[in-house]
C-alpha cells in the first residue's frame, strides 16, 4: 500500500514539473501604408490669358522697343514721329491685336490688375501735367524685384524706357491693365463705311480716330496721299 502511495505521489510531481510547450502565434504584421502626394500640376509658360501667348507678347514688346529714339509727334505712328498711344497701337497691331487710338480709350480695354501682379506686356496708364483724366500710356517690358520698366513716348525725349520708381512717373501713375486678344469685329464707330468724305477742319489723325483699328498712316497709304494733300470734299477709302 505504501508502495502504491509513493508511486502515485511521484507521478503527480513529475506531471507538475513537465514544461509545457507554449505556442505563440505571431501576429501578422500590418502592411505599411505609404501615402504619396499627387504631383502638383505646373502651370504652363503662358502668363497671359489663353488668348495671348508669351511669344506674342514678346513680339509686341520687340516692336515697341524698335522705335526707341523716335521723336515725339502728336498723332504719329511711324519712325518719323510717334505719340504714346500710337506706339501701343502699332506694337499691338504687330501681335494681331487692334487697340483704340487714344490712351483714354486704351485704358478701358482688358482687365485691371494690381501693381504687384504687373507682367511683361501689360499697359500702365498715367495722368500727366495735372490732367483730370488719363492721357499717357506705356508698355511694360520687365518687372524685376518690384521695379517696373516700361517703353513709352515722352513728349520731350521721344520713345524711351522709364521706370515706375522714377519720381515723376510714380506720382502720375494711375493703374495697369492686361490686354486680351479682342474678338474679331467689323463694327466701327461710324458703322465701318468703305469711304469717308472729308469735312472742313478734318485731319488724317482726326479721321482715323473715328474708326477702330485704323491709323492715319493706314488711310494715307491706301489713298496714296500725304498729310498736305487732304482737302474738304475728298472721298477717302477706309482700309
Amino acid at each position: 500500500m505504501k508502495k502504491i502511495s509513493f508511486i502515485f505521489i511521484l507521478f503527480i510531481l513529475l506531471s507538475a514539473c513537465k514544461a509545457k510547450k507554449v505556442v505563440t502565434k505571431k501576429s501578422a504584421s500590418k502592411p505599411r501604408i505609404v501615402t504619396t502626394k499627387r504631383p502638383t500640376k505646373r502651370k504652363g509658360t503662358a502668363i497671359y490669358s489663353n488668348t495671348i501667348t508669351t511669344a506674342n507678347v514678346q513680339k509686341i514688346i520687340n516692336k515697341a522697343v524698335s522705335f526707341k529714339g523716335t521723336k515725339y509727334k502728336y498723332g504719329g505712328t511711324s519712325k518719323r514721329g510717334m505719340d504714346c498711344s500710337g506706339l501701343m497701337f502699332v506694337a499691338f497691331k504687330n501681335g494681331n491685336i487692334n487697340l483704340p487710338r487714344t490712351a483714354l480709350e486704351q485704358s478701358k480695354k482688358g482687365k485691371k490688375i494690381t501693381t504687384k501682379k504687373i507682367k511683361k506686356g501689360d499697359l500702365v496708364f498715367f495722368k500727366t501735367n495735372r490732367k483730370k483724366r488719363i492721357n499717357h500710356v506705356g508698355l511694360v517690358v520687365s518687372h524685376k524685384n518690384g521695379n517696373v520698366k516700361f517703353v513709352h513716348t515722352s513728349s520731350s525725349r521721344g520713345v524711351m524706357i522709364s521706370s515706375l520708381k522714377d519720381g515723376y512717373w510714380a506720382n502720375a501713375y494711375v493703374m495697369a491693365r492686361r490686354i486680351t486678344k479682342a474678338k474679331k469685329t467689323t463694327t466701327a464707330i461710324i458703322n465701318n463705311p468703305k469711304t469717308y468724305t472729308v469735312k472742313k477742319g478734318d485731319t488724317f489723325y482726326a479721321i482715323a480716330r473715328k474708326f477702330t483699328g485704323i491709323s492715319a498712316q493706314d488711310i494715307m497709304k491706301i489713298n496714296h496721299l500725304s498729310a498736305s494733300d487732304l482737302k474738304p470734299g475728298m472721298v477717302l477709302e477706309i482700309p
